[in-house]
């Protein structure tokens, strides 16, 4: 299933607990955000908290987004754009 706007809640939510010094919280959201990764829209939605005017004071929840946006490029796009 494609991850949409309706998402983008949630989404914040992964980011900034995987920002979480407690581990309880930590590794729960990293493993959703490695399982979202594949879905379709991922990439959209880290582009819209990235981009997100609201957010602007969340300079770590941004900078993480722009990570896994430059992750996923590279782990998703290269690849296809490299085969033939």
């Amino acid at each position: 299933m494609a991850l949409s706007a309706s998402d983008l809640p949630a989404m914040y939510a992964l980011l900034g607990n995987s920002l979480s010094g407690d581990e309880s919280q930590r590794k729960p959201a990293e493993a959703a955000l490695a399982q979202s990764e594949t879905r379709s829209g991922f990439c959209s939605c880290l582009m819209e908290v990235i981009t997100a005017k609201d957010l602007a004071p969340q300079v770590d929840v941004r900078l993480l987004a722009s990570v896994y946006f430059k992750n996923s490029i590279s782990r998703y796009w290269r690849s296809r754009r490299d085969s033939s």
